[in-house]
């Protein structure tokens, strides 16, 4: 009688666990497909030129012209000045932080192009217009914070650099950094999509956040390339621009400097997009065209 229990529990014990392996089986980890990723950003950006870099110019320009209200039009541009006082640091500061609001609202205009570019449906600015101004400001703001949150992260590091007398340690201090910055973007990569399409204000970090988990080394690896091909195109055109401005031909340094980042910022903004729709068809189930049916 024993025996009998002993090998009922034993075939009860194999049944759970051969149930255990189909289930895990089943849910196996979809890949995030970077190649086709890259290769779509790069596709919408071409096959849309014109409205990419329509928006993108508009929201560089004004971002320019704000940045150069601030801080003045050299530090705007990003040129090299002989400032070596100790504002210096916060002339730059506030250029970057510039540069991050415009890249966000790039974002959500861009965001939308995305899903008619998928669906091959007509691309319409004056459609995209109100519902990027309306998440504009909860996006500004999120991204905004991300950026203190980042200076917070990297003052440590970079005075560990420089008054650490070990090279060895500022070396891997100033090594690290790099890294964090691509988690960082990885983790918060779907911000603007997420606040665009699903209108959910504040709750955008938490949502990119949610979204990109498990995934956040992939998308790093997908927004490494695009963003080298960004920073190339930015290298370019920052030759013409410097000269202009050096001439005190500001009137056509400034349109050229919009221009140069609006073609640089397309390609990275419309990745962002594709990636938050991959992810939500992984984990959520969710369609491109069930997602685009929140623009109608």
């Amino acid at each position: 009688m024993q025996k009998q229990d002993n090998h009922s529990l034993r075939a009860y014990f194999l049944d759970r666990v051969g149930q255990s392996e189909g289930s895990q089986g089943r849910h196996v980890r979809q890949s995030l497909g970077i190649g086709a990723l890259i290769g779509t950003s790069f596709s919408i950006t071409i096959r849309n030129l014109l409205p990419v870099l329509v928006i993108g110019f508009v929201v560089s320009l004004l971002g320019a012209l704000l940045a150069g209200s601030l801080v003045g039009v050299d530090a705007a541009l990003n040129l090299e000045t002989d400032d070596t006082s100790d504002l210096a640091g916060l002339v730059d500061l506030a250029t970057a932080f510039v540069d991050v609001i415009v890249f966000a609202v790039t974002a959500a205009f861009l965001a939308q192009l995305t899903y008619d570019a998928r669906l091959n449906r007509p691309v319409s600015i004056a459609r995209y217009l109100l519902p990027a101004l309306k998440a504009s400001a909860p996006i500004c703001l999120q991204n905004g914070l991300l950026v203190v949150i980042f200076v917070c992260i990297a003052l440590p590091l970079v005075f560990i650099a420089i008054f650490v007398n070990t090279t060895l340690i500022s070396i891997t201090a100033l090594a690290v950094l790099p890294f964090v910055a691509l988690w960082g973007c990885s983790v918060f990569s779907v911000l603007a999509p997420a606040v665009v399409i699903e209108r959910i204000g504040f709750g955008g970090m938490s949502r990119s956040w949610a979204l990109t988990k498990t995934y956040r080394w992939q998308i790093a690896g997908a927004l490494l390339p695009v963003w080298l091909c960004s920073l190339a195109v930015t290298i370019a055109g920052a030759f013409p621009v410097e000269l202009l401005a050096r001439e005190g031909s500001y009137v056509w340094a400034l349109p050229v400097f919009a221009a140069t980042n609006a073609l640089a910022s397309g390609p990275l903004a419309i990745l962002a997009t594709l990636v938050y729709a991959r992810l939500r068809e992984i984990k959520e189930g969710i369609s491109v065209d069930q997602v685009a049916d929140v623009f109608d």
